[in-house]
């Protein structure tokens, strides 16, 4: 049926997410991220191909999708192999502390409540910070916090042996996609970090068999909600873009939760509502065909310099050549022109590819793959040493890499961001608690452990 075999591909993908997850959890050295990551790269890379196995399923874009597949599967592949290298850097770090491996202190919650309230305001605040420079890279960063918050108090709960308290926390969870839906007609953020959540409690949470029954009737529930959304979704940002009032938009709401739809793989609305949506590998294919065809030129670098230059603030340089989100770098690499208004992101996969093809894909990801579990193992070493200042530090950057949906600028500039917040918020807590500071520092654990040894001579 098709010239690319998509369903070697797809079993190829699976077994490279299947590696990585259970390297991952076998060790259980990790805060989520790696977790997060590898979940939504497969909403956006592998549940559309996946419908083209169905018998009662297909379309036109089957051949470019099976294009694009190959290309997040070498990516997929390419990030495993990137986990391997940085798990091989902090191997002596864990040999040097292995009693954080099982341990499980409370981190101070009067921290948590700071960052919870701050990342509420800056939610709160989003339009007016947005206006300043580099606002909106700071907005990403410090909405980001109220993520932050919320898995630190499912952490404390589980510490605590909390369960009523960390399952009305995980609960809590749900609202946050029905927060960006009624505040801004989006769907996907409130998912993001919904999932970023989840992510973090379950690289703790014991039993695994429970996790992993509970991620299956959340997918179920998720792809319900989704198919719903995307059938009333222009109707719901009618009313949000329109400044409707709050009791407007809730009865919008209402009136599509009451007509809610079950997802069903024999409704083919349903399939085109994932296809149309959720298909990146479409994109891809159509990247690849139109920078063959000679239809452009590769961008060699250029949208990776970019990257680096939108880690420096505006407010330090004015005239930088970064704007936020994709802007028309899609149409430009594919000659598919969009509806105007609509924002469709290149995605970290096309990114790569498009500047030096599948050498660019290979190379960038086992870059990505690296940096992320890296950045994954120190937050979860700070995190189970009580540090809650020092986990945010490499955490909430750690966040901002998640943005598999855009471009690799919105990911640098929000890191970048991200580390200002927490250096910044690491002082006001120091401030305002002034004893609990001084137990959080951040030391080496390699000099920590180094003094042990020549204090025991």
């Amino acid at each position: 049926m098709f010239e690319i075999p998509i369903d070697t591909w797809l079993m190829v993908w699976l077994g490279a997410a299947a590696f990585v997850l259970v390297r991952h959890w076998r060790t259980g050295i990790g805060s989520g991220l790696v977790f997060a990551y590898v979940l939504s790269f497969g909403a956006m890379h592998v549940l559309a191909p996946a419908l083209y196995l169905l018998p009662w399923y297909d379309s036109d874009r089957a051949m470019l999708t099976a294009l694009g597949l190959r290309e997040s599967t070498l990516a997929l592949l390419a990030f495993a192999a990137g986990t391997e290298v940085a798990r091989l850097i902090v191997r002596r770090q864990v040999a040097l502390r292995p009693e954080l491996l099982d341990a499980t202190p409370t981190v101070d919650n009067r921290v948590v409540n700071l960052y919870l309230v701050c990342g509420l305001l800056a939610y709160a605040l989003s339009p007016v910070i947005s206006r300043l420079p580099s606002g909106s890279a700071l907005v990403s960063a410090g909405s980001m916090l109220g993520v932050v918050a919320i898995g630190l108090k499912c952490w404390n709960a589980w510490a605590e042996r909390r369960w009523a308290t960390l399952w009305l926390w995980l609960a809590g969870t749900t609202l946050l996609p029905v927060l960006t839906v009624v505040l801004q007609g989006f769907l996907g953020y409130g998912f993001v970090a919904m999932l970023s959540v989840l992510a973090f409690v379950a690289s703790f949470y014991r039993p695994r068999w429970q996790v992993v029954a509970a991620g299956m009737v959340l997918l179920y529930l998720g792809m319900s909600v989704y198919v719903t959304y995307m059938r009333d979704r222009t109707d719901i940002r009618d009313v949000v873009w329109a400044g409707a009032s709050m009791d407007e938009r809730v009865a919008q709401l209402q009136e599509t939760v009451a007509t809610a739809e079950w997802f069903d793989l024999r409704d083919r609305a349903h399939l085109e509502r994932v296809d149309v949506r959720l298909n990146q590998d479409f994109l891809i294919g159509a990247a690849i065909v139109y920078l063959e065809g000679g239809m452009t030129p590769y961008a060699r670098g250029e949208t990776l310099w970019l990257a680096l230059a939108a880690v420096i603030p505006r407010a330090l340089w004015p005239d930088k050549p970064v704007v936020a989100g994709s802007g028309t770098l899609v149409s430009d690499y594919t000659g598919i022109i969009f509806v105007e208004g609509t924002s469709v992101g290149i995605g970290q996969v096309m990114e790569a590819y498009v500047n030096f093809g599948t050498a660019g894909v290979i190379v960038g990801f086992v870059i990505v793959g690296a940096l992320l579990s890296f950045v994954d193992r120190q937050a979860f070493f700070r995190l189970h040493a009580g540090r809650a200042d020092a986990f945010l530090l490499w955490f909430l950057p750690g966040l901002a890499l998640l943005q598999i949906g855009g471009a690799f600028s919105e990911a640098t500039s929000t890191a970048a961001a991200a580390i200002l917040v927490a250096i910044g918020l690491k002082h006001l807590a120091g401030r305002l608690y002034p004893v609990r500071a001084e137990t959080t520092g951040d030391p080496d654990p390699d000099a920590e452990a180094v003094a042990q040894t020549e204090g025991s001579r």
